[in-house]
């Protein structure tokens, strides 16, 4: 299996480190920058000045660019890649749009995360015109890089603002218990490696009992307790509630 991937970025790096380690799949790579793609590909795979040319080549095209380039992309390509798989990390950029000029192609969308820098990411995705066949190898190569989950695309921009920027909002929390250990004496080394074992072991065990946050919370609560005592101050400062013009 040829997959071109257009956009060698952050993220299609990524991709491009999953994707390696799948057996059967030829890897076909071009960029913004040829030189920097050049130095950076030192040999590994092949690669294109032209998107046109890469596009060419590939049985499967990931399009990997800032959502601006979308549409110049987009019209340089589609002559060659009409017909062929699309999958789309592009953020904000509809399948809509997309078939607009690869009208014939089977259109994933994909909604990726951070985490993909170690193969950790959830990538949402939404498709159409995808047939069984295809969708096996997408979700082959989906889960190269993380775990797939499979959602409609009306859902999407709330993806994206729920573990797209999910990361984000993690990362400010285990920031905040880590500088209170400092503040409470435990080494900065220790608070921090204390904080993330408690992140990961946490979510490991809601999902492997599958047992609700809510239900976990009150195995922890003792009346009294300083975790009471720590949920009353995250609750006083509306942890779970926006500021009212985000809700508009």
């Amino acid at each position: 299996m040829k997959v071109s991937i257009i956009g060698v970025g952050t993220v299609g790096r990524s991709i491009v480190t999953g994707i390696a380690k799948l057996k059967n799949y030829e890897i076909f790579l071009s960029s913004g920058s040829y030189e920097r793609l050049k130095s950076w590909n030192n040999g590994r795979y092949n690669i294109f000045q032209s998107n046109y040319e890469n596009a060419k080549n590939g049985d499967i095209i990931i399009l990997s660019v800032k959502p601006s380039n979308a549409v110049k992309i987009l019209e340089e390509i589609k002559d060659v890649a009409n017909g062929k798989v699309i999958i789309s990390v592009m953020a904000g950029i509809t399948i809509n749009l997309i078939n607009k000029y690869l009208d014939k192609s089977p259109v994933i969308r994909v909604m990726p995360n951070i985490p993909m820098l170690v193969q950790k990411s959830v990538n949402a995705f939404c498709y159409y015109n995808l047939d069984d066949e295809n969708k096996k190898i997408v979700l082959e190569i989906l889960s190269s890089f993380g775990t797939p989950v499979e959602i409609k695309e009306d859902y999407i921009d709330a993806v994206t603002g729920l573990s797209g920027s999910g990361p984000g909002f993690i990362s400010v929390m285990i920031d905040a218990m880590i500088s209170a250990g400092v503040r409470l004496g435990i080494p900065k080394d220790t608070a921090k490696y204390l904080t993330l074992e408690t992140f990961i072991g946490t979510a490991s065990l809601i999902r492997e009992l599958k047992i609700s946050p809510s239900d976990l919370r009150d195995e922890v609560m003792t009346p009294g307790g300083t975790t009471v005592a720590g949920l009353y101050y995250l609750e006083k400062g509306n942890i779970r509630t926006p500021p009212a013009e985000l809700l508009k």
